[in-house]
């Protein structure tokens, strides 16, 4: 989730529990922390692909929480006694921070390294507006009402109270939608995906389906507090599961795909998609393939492709153009 939600419900938190100054920062600091790794002096195709990544884990919590307590102290001049009483309040920014960010389409890895499995609950985007203007007005009472106690802690629970009512909502919804395209043809071998739109009574579901090598992507918009389809889609990508040999000269689009995928910019970012997608076109001479792959996902919505660009040529060679 943004920062700004991450920021906003630390501080409300903060507030509640009558923190000084300096802890409140300090709480604040810990549930940003964590995005660290969507910083990279690269490129923003670097940031991308490192985001969310191992710097979102329990592990990672755990030790941005040691390493700023630690740096507090020092700075604080604490004892050793203060210290292990701040490090608590840093762990839970830190896991405040993975809560939320478990809650949209951008998984997280957060057993690593245990696992590298990828964790998303789907329930919302990066930016959810009835959360952060939910955050806000929190955030607002809770500065008017300081002086309150007991009305900065209701204040506070409140604000929890209604994030799970909005989530469960939303779970509910996510659940009602699927269960309305599994409807149309209960025998199917095919995967299906919820995903969600700003809107909480719309979603996108998915039918994902095996289809040359690769998936057919047939997307409904679904309307689930009435029981309706208000419009389908279909995605085709075929060869993004081809895994015969890739021998030299790279002479068909399959092996293309598959050599393609032997570059780490481009394995880490298909790791990232909700729905991997590839577009391949050869030169005339079909002696340089040219690869794209996207998130289909961004296709269904009618949003702008988001994806990475790269030549492949008959001799193996990779050039990744853009992204």
């Amino acid at each position: 989730m943004d920062a700004l939600s991450h920021a906003l419900l630390s501080f409300i938190l903060g507030q509640a529990l009558q923190l000084d100054t300096n802890l409140q920062l300090l709480l604040i600091v810990s549930s940003i922390s964590l995005d660290i790794d969507a910083f990279s002096i690269r490129s923003p195709e670097a940031a991308f692909q490192s985001h969310r990544g191992p710097v979102h884990s329990i592990l990672a919590a755990l030790l941005a929480s040691a390493v700023i307590s630690l740096g507090y102290a020092v700075f604080m001049r604490l004892s050793t006694t203060a210290l292990f009483s701040v490090v608590p309040l840093c762990l839970t920014g830190a896991l405040s921070h993975l809560i939320l960010d478990l809650l949209t389409t951008g998984s997280i890895t957060a057993l690593w390294p245990l696992s590298k499995r990828n964790f998303a609950l789907n329930l919302t985007h990066y930016i959810d507006p009835t959360t952060l203007g939910a955050l806000a007005i929190a955030a607002l009472l809770a500065i008017y009402t300081k002086a309150d106690v007991s009305t900065s802690r209701i204040v506070a629970a409140g604000t929890i109270a209604f994030l799970t009512a909005n989530f469960g909502t939303r779970s509910y919804l996510k659940h009602a939608a699927t269960k309305i395209i599994k409807g149309l043809d209960p025998g199917a071998a095919s995967e299906i995906i919820s995903l969600p739109t700003l809107r909480p009574d719309r979603w996108w579901t998915v039918k994902k389906t095996p289809f040359k090598n690769g998936y057919r992507y047939d997307t409904y918009q679904i309307d689930p507090i009435h029981n309706k389809i208000l419009s389908k889609g279909t995605i085709e990508s075929p060869y993004i599961s081809y895994s015969g040999p890739i021998e030299l000269p790279i002479d068909s689009p399959q092996k293309a795909v598959a050599r393609s995928k032997k570059d780490k910019r481009i394995s880490k970012s298909i790791e990232k998609f909700l729905l991997p997608a590839v577009q391949v076109t050869s030169s005339d001479d079909r002696q340089t393939w040219q690869t794209f792959w996207y998130d289909a996902f961004t296709q269904a919505n009618k949003r702008e492709h988001r994806g990475i660009l790269a030549n492949v040529k008959a001799d193996g060679t990779i050039t990744v153009d853009a992204h």
